[in-house]
């Protein structure tokens, strides 16, 4: 019979809980820094404000254009825009009105 004696070693101890550290070191780097951790979060919430900025923005830009379009409705035209929006898509005026051309304006359209 055949018996074997040998001194355990004591890097074999350690393999379980290396491996165990490197399983957490991992996680714990990507809980800090990955894309849904806390820095991940951050961005996320400053993209949210600025997102929120620009609803804001738009909901004002909204609002302000269904006044012009109310101003056009036949049932409250007002005589004033009618004749403005006229004037602009017909390219006209009165007799008695003097005209300053912007030529400068008119060829940044052009370029435009």
């Amino acid at each position: 019979m055949i018996t074997r004696q040998y001194r355990p070693s004591w890097l074999r101890r350690l393999i379980l809980p290396a491996v165990t550290a490197v399983f957490l070191g991992y996680f714990g780097y990507h809980a800090v820094n990955g894309e849904y951790g806390m820095v991940g979060r951050a961005r996320f919430e400053s993209r949210t404000q600025e997102l929120n900025a620009e609803l804001a923005r738009l909901n004002a830009e909204k609002a302000a254009l269904e006044a012009h379009v109310k101003l056009l409705r036949p049932s409250s035209l007002d005589q004033d825009m009618v004749d403005e929006r006229a004037r602009v898509q017909l390219s006209v005026v009165n007799p008695n009105e003097v005209v300053i051309m912007d030529f400068d304006k008119l060829a940044q359209a052009k370029s435009n």
